[in-house]
């Protein structure tokens, strides 16, 4: 009560008030809707908690440009808990900032929304970040020389459903998409990054950084050896990495091309429902001090080989690592080995995987110490194995649709209700299946970590994902009840109306085919009659 109280005071002292920026204004007013300012840094000083600035656009094919140099100072205005300072588009209107050098973001509680952030090749940060508790939410961040977002000592940062692109050099330093050192509690979520020189995310270790949510991200190159990792962890602790998909990643003489890389400094990491595919490495842990790592529900096939003397098209790489378990994984098509064990690891357990066409595993199982527990796994044409005493041996695993990436599991496969009964009956055959995917008659999606959330409102991530040009989209309702479910594209037209009708509670499985459509990102939003909605993201690559 008391927590109420004060919050309704505070918000009682708030006055917001909504202002409003043109360029094409011939003078600078005093930020109303009639009279705008004319520039964004004459507008910033004049803000307070709670206040929203309205930035004037263009069209979708003709934004409005804003050529400007943006600080934002600690000493300078900052919002309040519940009461950010937001700076936004103008709702139905486009803005493309061409920042004059880098913007430095020292406040606190801002939000940036829907513009654009176009460096056009300067040798600048795009965003160098050092206050606590901002949000940068529906931006293009594009055409940088340095990094797009330079996060340093900041918490609490919230990155969400930007993308991010296109970040080089021409010397022999990296260009990421996001690269962070030190902070607490910061979340990327949803985000589409690609084509950077060094990595779309990068962990620093000068100072270390605590509970990092990253997920939902599409992270990828198209520029094959000219890129670095998906994801570098070079110094985290309590930190995960879910359901993010990554691609495209090649070996240079500089890189391993690994898409998932972890360094030793990093400890106590979930990592969970993510898909890889198409690099020289699945995952990578070159540890030597790394600590209590948990793997599951991933899915990492399709790995390549390049034409270097090192070892290439790997699922993973386990390098000094202490209490490892690794479960309820779909290993599939590796041209290289299924395991590189360099260091080995003390304390593993590896259970309900699938391993399916995987070359030899590069060292030795006899550098796995401490307690050891390898068992109820799937080996189906796999060069060697690690063997347990309930594990199921074959030649097909029998999954829904091996050409078009989509590891499934079907009917009659032998790794149906094969896992290992200590893991609890709450599955459709009272034993859980092997690999990432659970089958239960008429659905097979990728298993939830908490088999009561199995039971709550859901919507799943789409699979496969990317997609070309079909793909399954698969949700849960508790009661029945009217649903809609569009998807948008990413300007939040909507572009296909998949379901709009009542529907009984339980599980429900709909196709989408994005035949018509080009290539690209798109949205899926599942709403009810009772007013409960879900949002992910899907994308079509032709």
């Amino acid at each position: 009560m008391k927590r109420i109280f004060l919050f309704l005071l505070m918000a009682a002292m708030v006055h917001a008030a909504n202002y409003y920026v043109d360029n094409t204004a011939s003078s600078s007013g005093d930020g109303s809707k009639g009279a705008p300012f004319n520039s964004i840094s004459s507008a910033i000083g004049k803000l307070s908690a709670g206040d929203t600035l309205f930035i004037r656009g263009g069209s979708a094919d003709k934004p409005q440009i804003y050529n400007e140099s943006l600080s934002f100072s600690d000493n300078g205005p900052n919002g309040k808990p519940g009461f950010p300072i937001v700076m936004t588009a103008m709702p139905g209107e486009y803005v493309t900032i061409h920042p004059k050098s880098k913007i430095g973001v020292s406040s606190s509680y801002w939000v940036f929304e829907n513009l654009t952030f176009d460096m056009q090749e300067q040798a600048n940060d795009i965003f160098r970040v050092y206050g606590d508790n901002n949000t940068f939410r529906n931006l293009t961040v594009t055409n940088g020389s340095r990094d797009g977002f330079d996060i340093s000592n900041a918490s609490h940062t919230l990155v969400e459903n930007c993308k991010i692109y296109n970040f080089t050099r021409n010397d022999e330093y990296d260009a990421h998409g996001i690269i962070m050192d030190g902070g607490e509690g910061n979340t990327f979520r949803g985000n589409t990054i690609w084509n950077c020189k060094g990595d779309c995310i990068q962990i620093y270790k000068a100072n270390i950084n605590h509970n990092t949510l990253i997920e939902d991200n599409i992270l990828y190159t198209t520029w094959g050896p000219g890129s670095e990792n998906a994801i570098d962890f070079k110094g985290t602790t309590r930190s995960i990495i879910r359901n993010n998909t990554m691609y495209g990643f090649a070996r240079t003489t500089t890189s391993d091309g690994v898409a998932l890389k972890i360094s030793k400094d990093s400890d106590s990491l979930l990592i969970e429902y993510n898909t890889i595919h198409s690099s020289n490495g699945g995952i990578r842990i070159a540890g030597g001090k790394a600590d209590h790592y948990e793997i599951r529900y991933n899915v990492i096939h399709d790995m390549e080989e390049s034409d270097s003397p090192y070892t290439d098209g790997y699922g993973m790489q386990i390098d000094g690592v202490t209490d490892l378990k690794i479960y309820n994984n779909t290993f599939a098509n590796m041209p290289g080995p299924l395991f590189w064990i360099a260091d080995g690891a003390k304390d593993v357990m590896i259970k309900n995987n699938i391993f399916y066409r995987a070359g030899n595993y590069k060292g030795s199982s006899n550098d796995f110490t401490g307690k050891v527990d390898i068992d109820y796994n799937g080996w189906y044409q796999v060069s060697k194995q690690i063997n347990g005493n309930n594990d199921v041996i074959g030649n097909d695993p029998s999954f829904t649709d091996e050409k078009n990436w989509d590891y499934t599991l079907k009917e009659g496969s032998s790794a149906i209700d094969a896992g290992d009964p200590s893991f609890g009956s709450d599955y459709p055959g009272r034993v859980i299946d092997l690999g990432a995917f659970e089958f239960d008659g008429s659905i097979t999606g990728l298993r939830d970590g908490d088999p009561a959330a199995v039971r709550a409102f859901r919507l799943n991530q789409n699979y496969p994902n990317p997609f070309n040009p079909v793909t399954r989209i698969a949700f849960f309702v508790e009661k029945q009840q009217k649903v809609t479910l569009r998807v948008y594209n990413i300007l939040g037209r909507p572009v296909a109306t998949l379901l709009d009708e009542t529907v009984p509670a339980g599980n429900r499985q709909v196709t989408f085919n994005g035949a018509s459509l080009s290539s690209g990102v798109y949205f899926y939003r599942l709403q009810t009659e009772s007013g409960q909605s879900l949002t992910r993201q899907m994308m079509l690559v032709k």
